[in-house]
């Protein structure tokens, strides 16, 4: 009859031992994957709603997306002016609702920066650039 290898059932039982750590380790992965990918998500659907709003949205150019675990998009971009030039602006993007820098919206925009745009964030431009 066919016996068993002595060392067969070591491999066997360092496979049961090791098997929850495996799993562990695949899951933070994974998830720190999800994270991830939802923040890009943000970050794409938030460039997209901005670049929808400019009058010249051709002449966009990115310069820097930040995500913020609360969901909000802080966005640095050149924009046409219509004169053939392009100015420098910024942008908060939270759930669609634009906010950008205009000398003409009453400190909205600087206050919505203030509490949305200084904490931690995390930098997606490189992942935005290659999608616009």
């Amino acid at each position: 009859m066919h016996q068993p290898r002595p060392g067969a059932f070591a491999k066997v039982t360092l496979w049961i031992l090791a098997s929850p750590f495996i799993l562990l380790s695949l899951t933070s992965v994974l998830s720190e994957s999800a994270e991830a990918h939802a923040r890009h998500n943000t970050a794409f659907a938030s460039v997209a709603a901005l670049k929808s709003r400019l009058a010249f949205p051709k002449s966009f150019k990115i310069e820097g997306v930040r995500v913020t675990d609360a969901g909000a998009a802080c966005i640095h971009y050149r924009a046409g002016d219509g004169y053939g030039g392009q100015g420098h602006a910024q942008a908060v993007v939270v759930q669609g609702d634009v906010t950008r820098s205009d000398p003409r919206d009453g400190g909205r925009f600087e206050k919505t920066w203030n509490r949305q745009c200084l904490g931690q964030s995390y930098d997606v431009t490189e992942a935005v650039e290659r999608f616009f």
